[in-house]
């Protein structure tokens, strides 16, 4: 029985591209580097940030140099995190039906913690229980060590909770964990992806998505 939901924010909650798109041509242009554009994003977005920045400013080549770009990658990312950012439609009002029905919800994310924080309250005010992107502390996905300090928040064992994303990070870090791994089609990767690495599940849309959840529950 399915107690609790885990989720993805970027192309799953969310399409976060275009401001990913802006934010990180911002910051190749301050290397003198020329802009990419929302396909070639997608080919890292779900990797940890650090891996990421590696990953779309490979010109770089030096370890120094790329610390230095992520920072200022987060500093143009704080002025335009929400310039274009929006919600799925249907997101809002499926994930108001699971609260009110007693599911716990939670966010788990690659995204810095404090901009994933800030862009939870803006989008989906006082809907989630916990609310995590990535910490020094703790492992970023595909490691399940945030899903399993969730799964103790909640007083619940791990195969309780459904874990919901986009990408194959998403489903092998459910897959890690033990949770029930629930593939948005939506998102940033096609459905094939999603059941090529572990997806049990893959709804079309935040209706279908409920009818899993609740049929789980």
């Amino acid at each position: 029985m399915i107690k609790a939901a885990i989720l993805d924010f970027d192309g799953t909650l969310a399409n976060t591209l275009p401001d990913l798109k802006i934010t990180l041509n911002l910051t190749r242009e301050a290397y003198g580097l020329p802009p990419v554009t929302e396909e070639d994003i997608l080919v890292h977005v779900n990797n940890h940030m650090p891996v990421y920045i590696r990953r779309m400013i490979p010109e770089l080549g030096d370890e120094t140099l790329w610390d230095e770009a992520l920072e200022k990658y987060y500093a143009f990312y704080d002025d335009h995190y929400l310039a274009e950012t929006v919600p799925y439609p249907g997101v809002p009002e499926m994930l108001a039906k699971l609260k009110a029905q007693g599911m716990k919800l939670a966010v788990m994310s690659n995204k810095n913690h404090s901009h994933i924080v800030k862009m939870v309250d803006a989008l989906f005010p006082d809907t989630f229980d916990s609310v995590w992107g990535t910490i020094p502390e703790v492992p970023a996905k595909p490691n399940p060590a945030r899903a399993y300090l969730i799964a103790e928040e909640f007083g619940l064992d791990i195969s309780e909770i459904a874990f919901i994303g986009d990408s194959d990070v998403d489903m092998i870090t459910a897959c890690n964990a033990g949770a029930v791994p629930v593939g948005v089609a939506w998102g940033y990767r096609p459905a094939d992806v999603l059941r090529e690495n572990g997806a049990a599940y893959t709804p079309e849309n935040a209706e279908e998505l409920y009818r899993v959840l609740t049929s789980l529950a």
